[in-house]
């Protein structure tokens, strides 16, 4: 079943007198949403029971929980201290998606720093290869990893590479596809379910109809640079895109069922419900 939510807590949600993740399980099922993205931006610090706690108010409203992994990994990185603590990042937010009786656990693939574009490619799929094994070694086989797509051109993960990324490893191995990210880096590609399509068919041809059907979705427009993005937008913005009524045409249209969050600067719950508005009104 496809499934619509934000990225974190909104400003309406603040202005309502509400702070806590907890209450937010509440205030997204009077919404009509049904998922929502805890992000571990900065680290994951959060106590385990915290977590279960917040995961059993979440289940009980039907919302599921997905995480997103510290925005500083890189597993590019030729240092093996970097590495082994990017691991690590990884492992301890599975552990808590664990807790949060969560799925996905979504993360950046890296940036090449002084290396070419290939040769941190390389080190980045032997780090993952690891990162799959440790998966496996510390019971978290049944959850997904959904490597981001992402929006600087200076950054590993153009659709190409995250395609690559979701071919090791097994069917939990599922991408990320950001499409503001993918529009940025671009200079601006969607406009028309046509463009859509373009990314889809590639995702299918090259992963298959499971991958692509339980693909994680991030979606807001986003102002960009000729060096790609530059800053997460509202739905309000009329001048950079990408617009999201074509890519809910196409899911609908295809018949998939991504977990679509939304990433609106301070609007994302209102944004996310005008895409799941829009996808509801296409049944009728």
């Amino acid at each position: 079943m496809i499934k619509f939510g934000p990225s974190g807590l909104c400003e309406q949600f603040a202005q309502s007198g509400m702070s806590h993740t907890i209450e937010a399980a509440a205030w997204l099922k009077e919404r009509g949403l049904d998922c929502f993205e805890y992000s571990f931006g900065r680290g994951v610090q959060i106590k385990p029971q915290t977590a279960n706690q917040i995961g059993k108010e979440f289940f009980n409203k039907g919302i599921e929980i997905s995480v997103h992994a510290p925005y500083f990994i890189n597993l590019a990185t030729k240092e093996e201290d970097k590495a082994n603590n990017n691991h690590r990042y990884i492992l301890d937010s599975l552990s808590a998606l664990k807790e949060f009786g969560g799925k996905r656990c979504v993360f950046h693939p890296g940036s090449p720093l002084k290396a070419s574009r290939a040769e941190a490619m390389k080190t980045l799929l032997n780090r993952f290869e690891i990162v799959l094994k440790l998966k496996e070694e510390n019971g978290f086989g049944e959850l997904l990893l959904c490597p981001e797509t992402m929006g600087k051109k200076a950054q590993l993960g153009d659709l190409d590479e995250i395609i690559e990324m979701c071919k090791m490893g097994d069917n939990n191995i599922v991408p990320c596809i950001d499409f503001g990210h993918l529009n940025s880096r671009d200079q601006g590609i969607y406009f028309t379910s046509d463009d859509y399509k373009r990314t889809i068919d590639k995702l299918l041809e090259e992963l298959g109809e499971s991958k692509v059907d339980r693909m994680h979705v991030h979606f807001s427009k986003i102002q960009y640079t000729a060096n790609g993005e530059l800053r997460h937008l509202t739905f309000d913005d009329e001048v950079y895109g990408p617009p999201y009524q074509p890519l809910m045409e196409v899911f609908y249209e295809y018949k998939l069922n991504p977990y679509i969050v939304c990433e609106s600067a301070g609007t994302q719950t209102r944004d996310a419900l005008a895409m799941k508005t829009y996808y509801d009104s296409l049944k009728k």
